[in-house]
């Protein structure tokens, strides 16, 4: 109970809370979103496509099972208006006949491969949008995700120092998987 009480009361302060941050000695209001989807049909797919639309500098993914040809489609629009996209995909999930992987690389987006770091799953989900966006939770990058299983999907803006540590984890995620393909 003291565990839920203290996720309420931390849910809470980011929901009524803005981060400064200073910026060139001016000192800017981050306002915090954190916005929750839920699966089936809870909009997980539509939500991962509309910031992807958003998206313009770079868009770092890894992902655990990645067969979304929504998402796929929206990643190579992104690439094509010279956005940096960049993706890893566990090597095991890679091996399904509908995984994207291959539609993606065909069109000059850099995909690359990974088991997990102890010799198990590369079972993250998540997305950096432009450091300030991040895409997180259980939800796969699949149509079962969006059409058949309960799972979750939180979009998060404003708490610069949480999508730093996810940018910074897939920049080691990134160069490992480089050093096995």
């Amino acid at each position: 109970m003291r565990v839920l009480s203290l996720l309420l009361l931390l849910f809470s302060f980011f929901f009524s809370s803005c981060q400064q941050s200073e910026t060139k000695g001016v000192i800017t209001k981050e306002v915090v979103t954190i916005t929750p989807y839920f699966s089936p049909r809870g909009g997980c797919t539509s939500a991962i496509i509309s910031e992807i639309k958003h998206a313009q500098d770079y868009i770092d993914v890894a992902v655990f099972s990645f067969t979304s040809k929504p998402i796929a489609r929206a990643l190579i629009k992104a690439h094509k208006k010279g956005v940096k996209v960049r993706v890893i995909i566990d090597q095991g999930t890679a091996r399904a006949r509908n995984c994207v992987g291959p539609i993606l690389e065909a069109e000059g987006i850099p995909v690359r491969y990974k088991r997990g770091s102890g010799g198990g799953l590369m079972h993250n989900k998540y997305a950096v949008i432009d450091g300030k966006t991040l895409i997180t939770g259980s939800f796969n990058w699949t149509k079962s995700a969006e059409k058949r299983n309960d799972e979750n999907l939180v979009v998060i803006k404003g708490v610069n120092e949480v999508i730093k540590a996810y940018k910074d984890n897939f920049e080691k995620l990134w160069k490992l998987a480089g050093l096995t393909n």
